[in-house]
């Protein structure tokens, strides 16, 4: 992961998403309402900022990516999050929520903890033994079992659940979880976790054409389609992935899928011929773009 980066995007109005500027060292996003995707290696995290300083996160990445969704709140000055939402219980998208929680002297109980106020998951059934999983429910707090329907709602921000289809019996933990319609500003975006892609149709059907699809699982080939990109028809896809990926995400299939949208990864697991993963680098395409960073989506026009 490179968290000391920040990719800047903008949405201006009648123009399609395209960089701004990027640059080395602790240089802080923006300001003003937007999208920040945390580069958290192989997994994913987002945060979500409104006009008047609320926060939302959704998932957590891997137990290493404490330290880079720490480093991205503190950019935006935030020391409180509304609402965390975990699309499910993977060590890849939970796996830093209980360090995130002590706050940058990693104390639990001390005066830099996070302060959290809404907590939202799948449910807590059928949870997977995982330390990350464990640690995670025993964790104390406001929590809400998320169904199709909730929204949460703050001054230019929401976030819906949307349905997903039914999972099939006997559902491995990606097929469980949650898809988010998500408005910043106007923005639109969806965020369908790791589902299927046949669930990702159903949850781009529900939430209709948007201006963001963050692709299902890393940019794996079993979460994207044609009728997924025909249903959410968006200007930009984000790829959150990791450099040192042993899954060849984003897959050469989905990149090819996607050869003619505007596409930025924060990383990929590796385009070399002689590496484990050859077909990445054939599969790239002119408007395919490696931030090797955390990337900020202006929302609404803002700068």
């Amino acid at each position: 992961m490179h968290s000391n980066f920040f990719l800047s995007l903008s949405l201006a109005a009648a123009a399609p998403l395209a960089p701004l500027d990027i640059g080395p060292g602790l240089a802080p996003p923006p300001p003003g309402p937007g999208f920040h995707f945390i580069d958290v290696g192989q997994g994913a995290s987002l945060l979500l900022v409104g006009r008047e300083g609320h926060a939302v996160l959704v998932d957590a990445g891997p137990p290493a990516a404490s330290e880079p969704i720490l480093a991205a709140l503190a950019a935006h000055g935030l020391a409180a999050v509304d609402l965390w939402i975990f699309s499910h219980f993977d060590n890849d998208h939970i796996g830093g929520f209980v360090r995130v929680l002590a706050g940058p002297d990693n104390l639990a109980g001390t005066d830099d903890d996070l302060e959290l106020r809404e907590r939202w998951d799948r449910g807590l059934d059928d949870l997977p033994e995982t330390p990350a999983a464990v640690a995670y429910a025993a964790t104390a707090g406001p929590r809400t079992t998320a169904r199709p329907g909730d929204r949460w709602d703050a001054p230019g921000m929401v976030v819906r659940v949307v349905a997903a289809g039914s999972p099939p019996e006997r559902a491995a933990e990606n097929e469980r979880g949650l898809a988010l319609c998500i408005e910043v500003e106007g923005t639109t975006l969806l965020a369908p976790g790791d589902l299927p892609f046949v669930q990702v149709e159903a949850a781009a059907r529900a939430c209709g054409a948007v201006d963001v699809l963050w692709t299902s699982h890393h940019g794996s080939r079993t979460g994207i389609s044609q009728a997924v990109l025909a249903a959410a028809a968006p200007a930009l896809v984000v790829i959150s992935a990791g450099g040192d990926n042993s899954y060849c995400h984003p897959h050469p299939e989905t990149l090819s899928l996607l050869q003619s949208y505007r596409v930025w990864s924060t990383d990929l697991a590796g385009a070399s011929p002689h590496g484990p993963c050859p077909g990445l680098g054939a599969a790239w395409g002119a408007e395919h773009h490696l931030a090797l960073a955390d990337l900020w989506l202006s929302a609404g026009g803002a700068d």
